[in-house]
């Protein structure tokens, strides 16, 4: 059991006459690590994508509601009567038309 240990520290089953399927095996392993390791790397930088995607989704819904909340207020009957106290007057009436024909025009 001991020789056994040591031949495999030393290396001893890479260069036996039936190396070439424990170089394969190697060589399977290899691969498989390689791409273990690059969908892992993938993986993380999607993660780090959806996350920042998330905060500036949060962000933006927080602008939104900020705007929205302003846009609200600014159609508020009060807040026109404020900014517009010595410009307009608020008119009880409905606009009329004025409709003139061709005759009267010339």
């Amino acid at each position: 059991m001991k020789t056994y240990i040591k031949d495999i520290l030393k290396g001893k089953f890479l260069v036996k006459e039936d190396a070439y399927r424990s170089w394969n095996f190697i060589f399977f392993l290899t691969m498989l690590s390689l791409i273990s390791i690059t969908s892992s790397h993938i993986m993380d930088r999607k993660i780090r994508k959806i996350t920042q995607i998330s905060e500036e989704i949060k962000e933006l819904k927080s602008e939104y509601a900020y705007i929205h909340s302003k846009c609200m207020q600014m159609q508020l009957a009060s807040f026109l009567k404020k900014k517009l106290v010595h410009r307009l007057k608020y008119v009880e009436e409905p606009p009329y038309e004025l409709i003139l024909d061709k005759e009267d025009i010339s």
